[in-house]
């Protein structure tokens, strides 16, 4: 018993140390974005940085000065430009640098984080596969039943729509906006068949207000779902991982607008890094290596999708007060901008803690 607990410990930790790797491995991808387009469009840079804090590494090139470092917290990482935040005159610095080239420097984290991501996911599709539905058994006991399912049957495509299932599942929207009847693809034995298939009357017991059970006759296709990984080809995993990442993109965009009409509510459902970090981290020990690449994805296209947000110390608003001043030909103070800045980063380190405390209980069962 001792020994099952102490290897269950070590599973967890190796899982949480490898969340926190893929962290720091994302932001390292976001950095570099920035950093190697800034190099090539001749910015001066001060310092190259993963985590925050203090420095446990650090060398500094001798050559151009720059710091490369890496520091305690690994809650994110800077490309510190010189003359970000003031109007320096030194050759390279960030602010005396033409708009489109500031522009295509805060762009190039976002860009490469995706890019990881889209390449990542691609990967696991092709190799571990992308979870599908599958029939795993068929309802005989219809009145009038007919169909064409098999007992599994992978479903592929309904009336011409893909089905997609890593985020969301369509399936069910799928079928019950089908007719009577439904033209689908099916992976048959390692091959798509097209098949149509029908609804049938089935009765089914149904827990009334009073709580007794009434039989009703329902009109239904008469499959029980479960689910599967089908490896898919390169240039469709490709396009599955366009997918996904679009699909992230609506949730994350659903949860944000949920938070300001209070459809969504922050415990349970909004989580900071130390939340994110325990269920990454429990993928990982519920799926191994398949949950390592999955998670790899999802922190890479999560990463960019949070940092091209238009919030302040986020590279979309620094991309709005640059845009602003090539519109106006004149920038908003520095000095405010800075401000303004400092405050969203007081912010979003200030929310993401109070997420991590409401989520403590989440955080311990995710683990049990």
């Amino acid at each position: 018993m001792t020994n099952l607990i102490a290897t269950n410990a070590r599973h967890i930790v190796l899982s949480i140390f490898i969340a926190i790797v893929a962290l720091m491995v994302m932001i390292l991808v976001h950095e570099s974005g920035h950093y190697l387009i800034g190099k090539a469009l001749k910015f001066k840079i001060n310092e190259f940085s993963i985590g925050f804090g203090p420095k446990l590494f650090s060398h500094r090139n001798k050559k151009n000065g720059e710091l490369f470092a890496i520091r305690l917290i690994p809650l994110g990482g800077f490309c510190a430009f010189e003359g970000e935040d003031s109007d320096s005159t030194t050759e390279g610095s960030f602010n005396s640098q033409k708009p489109w080239k500031r522009i295509l420097v805060l762009l190039a984290g976002v860009t490469f984080n995706f890019f990881s991501a889209v390449i990542i996911l691609t990967v696991l599709f092709s190799t571990y596969g992308y979870t599908l539905p599958k029939v795993n058994g068929l309802d005989t006991g219809g009145i009038s039943a007919v169909q064409n399912f098999q007992e599994g049957d992978i479903i592929y495509e309904v009336n011409g729509n893909k089905v997609y299932t890593v985020i969301n599942t369509n399936l069910k929207t799928l079928l019950s906006e089908s007719g009577d009847s439904a033209e689908v693809t099916v992976i048959r034995h390692g091959e798509k068949q097209h098949i149509t298939v029908y609804k049938g009357e089935y009765e089914t017991l149904v827990m009334q207000e009073d709580g007794t059970e009434k039989v009703e006759v329902q009109s239904r296709f008469g499959i029980t779902i479960g689910y599967t990984d089908y490896r898919m080809v390169f240039w469709e995993s490709l396009g599955r991982s366009f997918v996904f990442i679009w699909q992230l993109v609506i949730v994350t965009f659903k949860t944000i607008g949920g938070l300001f009409t209070g459809a969504v509510g922050l415990k349970g459902s909004v989580g900071g890094t130390v939340t994110s970090v325990a269920a990454m981290g429990s993928v990982t020990l519920a799926l191994r290596f398949k949950g390592v690449l999955l998670m790899f994805g999802i922190m890479s296209a999560s990463v960019a999708l949070m940092n091209i947000l238009p919030f302040p110390a986020l590279d979309g608003c620094r991309i709005i007060f640059v845009l602003i001043e090539w519109i106006f030909r004149k920038p908003v103070n520095r000095n405010v901008e800075a401000i303004i800045h400092t405050v969203g980063i007081v912010i979003l380190f200030s929310f993401a803690i109070l997420c991590d405390i409401l989520n403590l209980g989440t955080i311990s069962s995710l683990f049990r």
